[in-house]
């Protein structure tokens, strides 16, 4: 049977070259399924088999294919991807490097042509209200046809005939002998451990660590060895430590972190080094290894900390790590479905800098399970456009932009241009993910938008339209809080501010917004938030909005350019370490006015959030939203909270006895016309202590004052003379404090 016998061609390929190679087994899937069976009976290797819907086909490790992530850190001989069903592409992202050289991988998929213009389980997930069936674009499959087509080793059977042939002519690259360097300083058991001369050149350079403050990047692409070169580390540092150690080991998720544990569990073993573990936890002699995700991590402080994915958590909380331990390794993957290492490097390396951080840079490039010239990998980078890069360019006049709407449709004949779109997101952003790219061709909810200059990209915007809900939708919403997928700024103003008919107005959600690199503060984000916001009054839309991981220079960005914040989540994101703030601009008299009473009651309700659960939300950028709140009232206090805060300001009271009289009028006072009465750091004085209710060390740390409670009474004064100075009764009781004085 030729297609039995191209496939066992393959095999040998495969292992000649040390490479992987792929077969794409399409049409009728029960006969794709009897051919993948036929070549299992005599296949010798370990076989990882994922599907939406799983058969039985032999002695092979099966799994769900939503519980690819799994497989993360594992190495399998063959790999078998039941794609026909329901299919995302951060799928492959996940599983393409766990296959080592000399192994195969089987994508089953429906007849090739048809796969083109069907839908699957994964376009349905992506569908929005209030889209329907025959709105979802088929865009991204012909994308990845066209990539399998193009790419060499890949070979497409359907229904058992050869459409294309797989055979690749490779190039044999001769391992490199592996030289131990003799100064060494662990031992001959570690090092026996490293299977690339680049993981003993990082063991040699880990060295350091044993008694230097030291920061090491280092980064990879996936399959090269980083996370378990980074366990042989931790274990050659705790064999010739003779002190008590606390070791944490940081990454998004417990997955991530698999192969440092395993290796380091290798480790101890080939040292003869006894250790207990439970849960997440590991002691050996006076040591303790310990996982924790980012946020939890983020006051800890360690002798030794090993961030594992680096560039998938927030730059602020990998800077607050480096006040936790003098000792650290950041290891971030360059081109991963997880996050944007290239940009990580750029980024970060800027900030140790800046930080002047004792900190050496280390790059592994040497595959640890196949062939640097594997056709697999090449393929996957390009389907996947994991390597994607911003255009080279010199320079820019802002007056010569064009705004262009990419059309997703045409997502092949503008390859180069969707390239250079999509790596200016991957170096903006911390978190990228290859369904972003499939979610921009297919979802009927989803646009690109840009600014090109000379024809290259210089910002990209991913915008979703939202709104214009069915009556069914809002009032399962309202009634029952039921998630619409797609539908973010709906949601939230339906459930969190109770109209149902909130969900009826039509708006533009920024879903990301980011600037080529060597342009940022060049004002080419406004200007394409200008011409976004045009866009949506021309197509008579009633608001934009964005959501985004609350910082002050973000907030700043936002509302310079008209919008405002309307709702905050009250939970830290543990990866961020940040609270989501949703912000919108009004685009009609309308829905100016229904966003009036919004904003009033988000600033009501903030201020109560900040005793709890915001007590510990930055009180800057606290006091950057509520000043963004032009309100209408005056302070109108009750006559004896009057009394009683004027008993404080003249001792006659404590601060703890009048605490709810100043709480009401800080209260009053942030949603009041009046605000510019107090300056800024008046008004921070006033939030932090009445409002988030910090003790007064803490009040002296954020405001900067030595004396804050008497700047405070000043700034308390200023407010009840403006307001009540004129009352006779309260100059009669001055004039009698002032008399007994």
């Amino acid at each position: 049977m030729e297609a039995m016998k191209h496939i066992n061609e393959l095999l040998e390929e495969a292992k000649k070259y040390n490479e992987r190679r792929l077969v794409v087994l399409s049409g009728d899937r029960e006969a794709s399924y009897d051919l993948l069976k036929k070549f299992l009976k005599n296949f010798e290797g370990r076989v990882a088999y994922l599907s939406y819907v799983e058969e039985e086909i032999g002695d092979v490790d099966s799994y769900h294919i939503k519980d690819s992530g799994k497989l993360l850190g594992t190495t399998y001989d063959c790999l078998i991807l039941d794609i026909y069903y329901s299919f995302q592409p951060s799928d492959i992202g996940k599983l393409y490097g766990i296959v080592r050289g000399g192994g195969l991988i089987f994508l089953i998929t429906p007849p090739i042509e048809e796969w083109k213009n069907m839908l699957n389980r994964y376009h349905y997930h992506i569908l929005t209200p209030p889209y329907e069936e025959k709105d979802i674009r088929k865009n991204f499959i012909p994308w990845l046809v066209e990539k399998l087509k193009r790419h060499n080793g890949i070979a497409i059977i359907e229904n058992g005939k050869i459409i294309k042939s797989g055979n690749y002519e490779s190039r044999k690259i001769e391992s490199r002998r592996i030289k131990i360097p003799k100064n060494k300083r662990f031992s001959d058991a570690i090092y026996s451990i490293a299977i690339t001369q680049e993981q003993v050149d990082f063991l040699k350079l880990s060295e350091r660590l044993m008694d230097e403050n030291l920061v090491i990047v280092l980064k990879a692409n996936r399959g090269r060895g980083k996370s378990s070169v980074i366990g042989m580390t931790i274990a050659g540092l705790i064999e010739k430590s003779r002190e008590n150690m606390k070791i944490l080991i940081i990454a998004p998720d417990r997955k991530n972190v698999e192969e440092i544990f395993r290796f380091m569990k290798i480790s101890f073993e080939k040292i003869g080094q006894k250790y207990e573990k439970k849960g997440d936890k590991i002691t050996t002699g006076k040591v303790t290894i310990k996982y924790m995700e980012p946020f939890d991590a983020y006051n800890e402080k360690a002798d030794l900390i090993a961030v594992d994915e680096a560039a998938s958590i927030a730059p602020h909380i990998l800077m607050k790590y480096l006040e936790n331990s003098n000792k650290l390794i950041y290891s971030s993957t360059i081109h991963g479905y997880e996050g944007a290492g290239r940009s990580f490097s750029i980024r970060f390396l800027k900030r140790l800098r800046e930080r002047k951080a004792n900190f050496v840079e280390f790059e592994m490039v040497e595959p640890i399970r196949y062939n640097a010239n594997d056709p697999i990998e090449k393929w996957v980078f390009d389907a996947l456009l994991l390597d994607a890069e911003p255009a080279e360019i010199e320079d820019i006049n802002i007056k010569k932009v064009k705004y262009e709407k990419i059309d997703m449709n045409k997502v092949l004949e503008e390859e180069n241009k969707i390239r250079q779109f999509f790596g200016i997101l991957i170096m903006a952003h911390y978190r990228n993910n290859p369904n972003d790219f499939a979610i921009l061709c297919d979802a009927p909810n989803q646009a690109a938008r840009a600014l090109s200059y000379n024809g290259d990209i210089i910002c990209s915007m991913q915008i979703a339209f939202e709104g214009g809900l069915g009556r069914k939708d809002c009032e399962e919403t309202y009634y029952k809080s039921v998630m619409i997928p797609g539908n973010i700024i709906p949601q939230v103003l339906i459930r969190h501010y109770r109209k149902k008919n909130y969900g009826k107005y039509r708006g533009i959600r920024i879903v990301r917004i980011a600037v080529h690199p060597d342009f940022f503060n060049h004002g080419i984000g406004t200007k394409a938030l200008e011409l976004i916001t045009k866009e949506a009054k021309n197509m008579g839309m009633d608001y934009i909005g964005a959501s985004f991981g609350g910082t002050i220079p973000l907030l700043k960005f936002w509302m310079k350019n008209g919008f405002v914040p309307v709702h905050i989540t009250p939970t830290v994101n543990k990866v961020s370490g940040e609270n989501s703030i949703l912000v919108i601009k009004p685009l009609n008299k309308k829905f100016e006015k229904e966003l009036k009473k919004i904003r009033k009651e988000f600033s009501k309700r903030f201020m109560y959030w900040l005793i709890e659960p915001l007590r510990d939300f930055n009180s800057n950028l606290s006091l950057m939203i509520l000043d963004s709140y032009n309100g209408e009232d005056a302070i109108k206090l009750e006559e004896n909270d009057i009394k009683r805060i004027f008993a404080y300001l003249w001792d006659g009271l404590t601060y703890k006895t009048v605490k709810d009289s100043l709480f009401k009028l800080t209260y009053q006072f942030f949603l009041s016309k009046n605000k510019d009465i107090l300056n800024r750091r008046e008004k921070l004085l006033l939030l932090t202590k009445n409002l988030q209710c910090k003790n007064w060390e803490r009040v002296a740390s954020i405001v900067k004052c030595e004396k804050c409670e008497e700047e405070m009474k000043k700034a308390i004064e200023k407010l009840m003379l403006h307001y009540y100075g004129e009352k006779n009764e309260i100059s009669e009781f001055q004039k009698e404090i002032s008399g007994s004085a």
